[in-house]
Parts: structure tokens; C-alpha cells; sequence
């Protein structure tokens, strides 16, 4: 192989780690975890990248993908098909809006941004749902799983910006 071709093969895989994380992300987001007066919660650890990469690097993280990547986890979860696809991309949209804002803030302010549009995204799937099911869900495990998100925030973001700064220094 010449360097040229070592070097564009660097670069290609560089590229793809918001891809890689966010469906490693996909992947660890099956593992539930019982909690007394929950059927189970778990931190959205996909909306948690999706956000991420949209503020950090929107570019290398398609709408294609993320459609993917909500598709996939509707199956996984059981939700309704679409809503993950669907939730995803709003996010993406809204905070690819917003990016100006948040791009080169303090983590302070980024989080802040996350939590805004966290609780957003949890009411809005929470009505969804209970309109899809045609029963008003309970309200309170979405916003526990919303806070736990929210709080889990700090260390699933802090894993993306170590990765984003030791593989993607040069981009």
C-alpha cells in the first residue's frame, strides 16, 4: 500500500467515529436496568450522541444514519416503528439550528443545551406514545428516565470528547 492510500484510509476511518460511537451506543442502550417502581431505565445514550456529534461534528453523523440508527432501536426497544427515527432527526434538526449557539460554549452551557432539549424530546415521545396507544401513560417514568439521561450526560459526552479529540486532533 502507498502512504496516499494509508493516509485516505486514516481519514475515512477518523470520519466514521461519530457513526461508530453513536451505533456502540445503539447496541449498549439494550442493557436495561430494574428499578423499583420501573419496569426499567436506562440513560438515552443515543439521543445523548446524536446531540454530541450535531454540536461537535454534524457533518460526520448523517441524517441517513441517524434515521438508521432510530429505526433499529425502535425494533430493539419495542417502541412504536418510527418514533425513534423520528425523534432523532427533530433533535438533529433542532439543534443543527441551534449549533451556532452551542458549538465552542463552555460544557456548562452545552449542558444546559442537552437538558433543554432532553426534557423536550421526553414529554414530546411520552404524548406521542400515549397517543399511539390510545391510553394516557404514566408521565413519571419519562421523567425519570429523562433526568437520569440528563445527569448521565456528563460521562457519556466527556467519552465522546476524549475520543473526538484523540482520533479526530487532525480534522
Amino acid at each position: 500500500m502507498t502512504v496516499g492510500l494509508l493516509h485516505r484510509l486514516d481519514g475515512w476511518s477518523r470520519d466514521l467515529l461519530p457513526t461508530l460511537t453513536t451505533v456502540l451506543f445503539l447496541v449498549l442502550s439494550t442493557v436495561r436496568i430494574p428499578v423499583a417502581g420501573f419496569r426499567t431505565v436506562a440513560p438515552a445514550i443515543v439521543l445523548i450522541a446524536v446531540y454530541h456529534w450535531t454540536v461537535h461534528r454534524p457533518l460526520l453523523l448523517p441524517p441517513a444514519v441517524i434515521f438508521v440508527v432510530g429505526f433499529v432501536q425502535d425494533l430493539l426497544s419495542g417502541s412504536p416503528i418510527g418514533t425513534g427515527s423520528l425523534t432523532l432527526l427533530a433533535v438533529y434538526l433542532a439543534v443543527l439550528s441551534q449549533r451556532r449557539f452551542l458549538a465552542g460554549k463552555p460544557f456548562p452551557m452545552v449542558w444546559l443545551g442537552f437538558a433543554l432539549v432532553a426534557a423536550v424530546t421526553f414529554f414530546a415521545l411520552w404524548a406521542v406514545v400515549s397517543a399511539l396507544s390510545g391510553v394516557l401513560l404514566d408521565p413519571r417514568e419519562a421523567a425519570f428516565r429523562g433526568l437520569v439521561t440528563i445527569a448521565c450526560y456528563p460521562l457519556f459526552a466527556g467519552l465522546l470528547l476524549g475520543l473526538q479529540r484523540a482520533f479526530m486532533s487532525r480534522h
